[in-house]
């Protein structure tokens, strides 16, 4: 690792910070026949930091909610390793994986989808408590009910079935069926996409006061950028698979310093409000994570690209002080300040 790629949590003062999670060089890849191998995350380095909101970017098909599915398991990680609390998890025994997974609870994008039709709503926020045996029976219903109440929802409602609610209603019942078990890290995944926008500033207001009443850690994932940058104290943005930025929102909003980033910010100019942006139109789509292009992953799309782009693979450098991006052209592009500046 060279002097430019220390992590992000070393960047104040060269203080190392234990992450709460952590992804070292994770990738996860799927068989699709004979020996094709589709690669849907490649060697990603991410760190979630307790008490904060990390938030993932990135179009359809850039690897997000396969992020996610890794950490919860639901999705095979291929190489590299997953730490909790600085400790592989794929060493952990019975006890440790029972713990993490009440830890680490996942609110899905479909709210409809995610909960079960035969079941009452009280029923389905108690369902993880009764499959993890905690307490006696009385006391899951309580747990349920309170976690209910925290999410604005009343008992009349508990007793109803997910056809008779309404989207916003059945989005904050997921919420409060990943609450029941007390997690740390609590895990978005597109979960206000399927809602309008009313109902989605709503869930975000409710999960800023939920990150401070039940004390989470939150990983948002979203391919609005702007809906991010409302409730993310930092930010990742991921490109076919692999993270192209690291910096905090405001850094990120502010001063963009990888031209995909760019582009996702100029196509949502209501984020800063204060400065005007000239749309970044790419052209053609994301490519194939069966056949990825060789060198910098996005010089198919980028406006900015030269020869080199397509034959050298950029590696995450710090670009400004606590802000990483894995672009040729940086320094040339937006130049460089700062620590960044001094180590080259």
């Amino acid at each position: 690792m060279s002097a430019l790629q220390k992590g992000p949590d070393e960047a104040a003062g060269g203080e190392r910070r234990a992450p709460l999670l952590e992804l070292r060089q994770v990738s996860v890849r799927y068989p699709v026949g004979g020996r094709r191998r589709l690669t849907a995350v490649d060697a990603v380095d991410l760190r979630v930091h307790e008490g904060e909101t990390l938030g993932i970017i990135g179009e359809s098909g850039s690897g997000k909610s396969t992020i996610a599915r890794a950490v919860l398991g639901l999705a095979p990680v291929s190489s590299g390793k997953l730490l909790w609390q600085g400790e592989d998890v794929s060493g952990f025994d019975r006890a440790q994986r029972r713990e993490f997974v009440q830890a680490v609870q996942m609110v899905f994008q479909d709210p409809h989808s995610a909960l079960d039709p035969r079941r009452t709503i009280a029923q389905s926020v108690r369902e993880p408590l009764d499959v993890m045996r905690r307490g006696v029976r009385g006391s899951r219903q309580e747990v349920a009910m309170q976690a209910l109440a925290d999410v604005g929802l009343t008992a009349e409602i508990a007793g109803r079935y997910p056809h008779q609610l309404s989207g916003g209603q059945k989005q904050r019942a997921n919420i409060a069926r990943a609450l029941v078990t007390r997690p740390r890290l609590l895990i978005c995944d597109e979960s206000v996409a399927a809602l309008d926008v009313a109902l989605q500033a709503e869930i975000l207001n409710l999960l800023q006061d939920l990150k401070v009443n039940y004390q989470l850690t939150i990983m948002f994932i979203s391919h609005d950028l702007s809906v991010v940058a409302h409730l993310a104290d930092r930010m990742n943005v991921v490109y076919l698979g692999q993270v192209v930025e690291d910096a905090t929102t405001t850094s990120m909003v502010d001063q963009p310093r990888h031209p995909y980033s760019e582009a996702l910010l100029s196509a949502q100019p209501h984020v800063n409000l204060h400065e005007e942006t000239n749309r970044i139109v790419l052209t053609g789509d994301i490519p194939s994570p069966l056949d990825p292009p060789p060198g910098c992953r996005f010089h198919t799309r980028c406006q900015h690209a030269i020869d080199r782009c397509a034959t050298t693979t950029p590696e995450l450098t710090e670009a400004l002080p606590d802000h990483w991006a894995a672009c040729l052209r940086t320094e040339e592009l937006y130049g460089l300040t700062g620590r960044a500046k001094e180590l080259i």
